[in-house]
């Protein structure tokens, strides 16, 4: 049985800033509809999107985000789903765009969520070993090395790559870095960004270390959307030879130029969705200094976030250090609300890479 009411962080109002900051509140718990599934989160990543639509960069209207974590079906409806068992939700369905969780209807930031019938149908709700509710890392950190996982398996379908760019150092571009070089453990690394080990993107030698990377070079793009186009230009300007990029980072709609002309980016970074169509779309664009293979994607398959899922398990040094900070409902708020009216990501004397809402016994 679930109570009437329960805890969850909870958006106001924009401020003039267009930012959302958040309050911990009792909600009512949802009734189900036929098909429909209730879970109870245990642990809940906060995204990069997360940011975003908590700054007033995304239009998302979702009172309570949150689309990454582990959770138990406390009530399975009329599914196949056992009560008790331990889940992660796939947040993106790719045939129905009414269901994107914690965007466009309730997220994981809650003490307890509703998963809709038709996500339910779809597979989205995925069974997952319980080994992973020993591993908090699991919950944060298995959708963006998912997401990760998707991008690589769609590079190196088109070219194997002697060196790796990987422009952003949070999360996603630290974990593309690690996981590039677990695969080609010969591949040479330029990791650009603001922390340890990374050059700046205003350094004035980028251009020539980006110039001097043996070739064919790969580019995972993993900056905040802002920061995508700019990113993508000085990758395609200053690579010499065959350039295969994964626009990872999103980016608004319209054309960007780049050598080989004007190219509406977010389209094709759209093509490719939750793992489909396969084999992928991969552009093929001409330049004067060799061809750019440009590709991108959304969402992740539920086949992507199980391989996550195990390789998070069998190898605790995945993404070690990348999880700062695991705090409960009322201090991830206060986390939450320090980011967003302060200049710096530093929190209790650490900078925050991956944060995570513990829930219950998560």
């Amino acid at each position: 049985m679930s109570p009437a009411s329960h805890r969850a962080l909870v958006r106001r109002p924009a401020d003039a800033r267009g930012r959302t900051l958040v309050d911990v509140v009792r909600v009512p718990t949802p009734r189900l509809g036929p098909g429909d599934v209730l879970l109870a989160p245990l642990t809940a990543g906060i995204c990069g999107t997360d940011w975003q639509i908590l700054r007033g960069l995304r239009d998302d209207a979702s009172p309570v985000p949150g689309h990454e974590g582990l959770a138990r079906v406390v009530d399975p409806g009329d599914s196949d789903l056992a009560e008790g068992s331990l889940v992660m939700v796939n947040p993106t369905h790719p045939d129905d765009p009414s269901f994107l969780l914690g965007h466009n209807l309730p997220g994981l930031w809650a003490e307890r969520t509703r998963i809709p019938a038709t996500a339910v149908r779809a597979g989205l709700v995925l069974p997952v070993p319980e080994a992973a509710a020993r591993r908090p890392s699991v919950a944060a950190l298995a959708e963006p090395l998912a997401s990760v996982l998707y991008g690589m398996r769609i590079g190196l379908g088109v070219a194997e790559p002697a060196s790796l760019v990987v422009w952003g150092d949070g999360t996603v571009g630290r974990l593309a870095a690690e996981v590039w070089a677990r695969h080609l453990p010969g591949l040479h690394r330029l990791v650009i960004g603001h922390g340890a080990g990374a050059i700046g993107p205003d350094d004035p030698g980028l251009g020539d270390r980006l110039a001097e990377l043996p070739a064919p070079v790969a580019a995972v793009i993993a900056t905040p959307r802002t920061g995508t186009s700019q990113a993508l230009a000085t990758v395609d300007r200053h690579v010499a030879g065959p350039l295969l990029v994964d626009v990872h980072a999103g980016l608004a709609s319209g054309e960007i130029p780049l050598g080989c002309g004007d190219v509406d980016v977010a389209a094709v970074r759209a093509a490719n969705c939750g793992g489909l169509p396969w084999p992928p779309d991969v552009r093929t664009l001409p330049r004067r200094q060799g061809p750019l293979l440009l590709y991108g994607h959304r969402g992740v398959s539920g086949r992507h976030l199980l391989d996550a899922v195990g390789l998070l398990i069998e190898d605790e040094r995945v993404g070690e250090g990348l999880l700062t900070h695991r705090l409960d409902p009322p201090a991830a708020a206060d986390l939450i609300n320090t980011v967003l009216t302060s200049a710096g990501r530093h929190v209790d004397g650490r900078r925050v890479l991956k944060a995570a809402i513990r829930f219950g016994d998560g």
